[in-house]
């Protein structure tokens, strides 16, 4: 008995624009540039700080196959969901109260 696909990722996405990438500006030569600009882009990375809900925070990465990817977001766009970070923060949420472990301070 063949398994219904129950995710289709092009249903889901029906309502989105397809997404496009800006064009790309040349490289300028390394002499060139404008010295103002270079000085201004570095003072700024020096002095920007993580977007706030990343404070006090650390990264945890894995990976999933494409199947499970679309299956994630597909879900996500159902349930009306914005971010993967709230699903995330959910199943370690739940994984803690299955182990019985100190529930996530939100």
């Amino acid at each position: 008995m063949a398994r219904k696909n129950l995710f289709n990722i092009a249903e889901a996405d029906s309502g989105r624009p397809a997404y496009e990438p800006e064009p790309r500006q040349p490289a300028r030569a390394q002499g060139t540039a404008n010295p103002q600009v270079g000085a201004g882009e570095r003072a700024r990375k020096a002095t920007s700080r993580p977007q706030a809900y990343r404070e006090g925070k650390r990264a945890v990465m894995f990976f999933l196959t494409d199947e499970a990817f679309s299956q994630m977001h597909v879900l996500l766009a159902r349930q009306g969901r914005k971010k993967v970070q709230t699903l995330m923060e959910e199943l370690v949420d739940d994984w803690f109260r299955r182990e019985n472990a100190p529930r996530l301070v939100r």
